[in-house]
């Protein structure tokens, strides 16, 4: 039986900044843990009875710690590709390159957020997912 994935986690100097980026891009919702949790932020991508999605988690880089290019990149759905490129954009991210046609897939747009991680927006082709 094939492993899934059931979190993702998401590396941010300025948990501020990566909390305001996500909610405003995506409209997540943020829960924000205590000290005694490690001020770790829970990330609700959409509501939990319906099938498919899945939460994280956004975490502080230790003091110290040499940012490192992310070895892992999340696809976060999207209706519209064109209006989910400019709330990156509006959001303080970048979208990295034009957006692209995958035939049968779907068009995806591969983008930065503001604390320099990579990830990629999917619009699914009708019929696809």
């Amino acid at each position: 039986m094939p492993n899934r994935i059931v979190h993702f986690e998401i590396e941010a100097a300025d948990r501020e900044r990566a909390k305001n980026f996500y909610s405003q891009a995506f409209g997540w919702q943020m829960q924000q843990m205590g000290e005694e949790m490690g001020n770790y932020v829970v990330v609700i991508t959409g509501d939990p009875k319906e099938p498919g999605g899945i939460n994280g988690g956004i975490f502080v880089s230790p003091p110290g710690a040499a940012k490192e290019l992310n070895a892992y990149s999340c696809v976060v759905g999207v209706e519209n590709i064109d209006q989910a490129m400019a709330k990156v954009r509006s959001a303080g991210g970048q979208v990295l390159g034009d957006k692209q046609d995958i035939p049968t897939i779907g068009i995806f747009a591969r983008c930065k957020d503001t604390e320099g991680n990579i990830f990629t927006m999917l619009q699914p082709a009708p019929g696809s997912m």
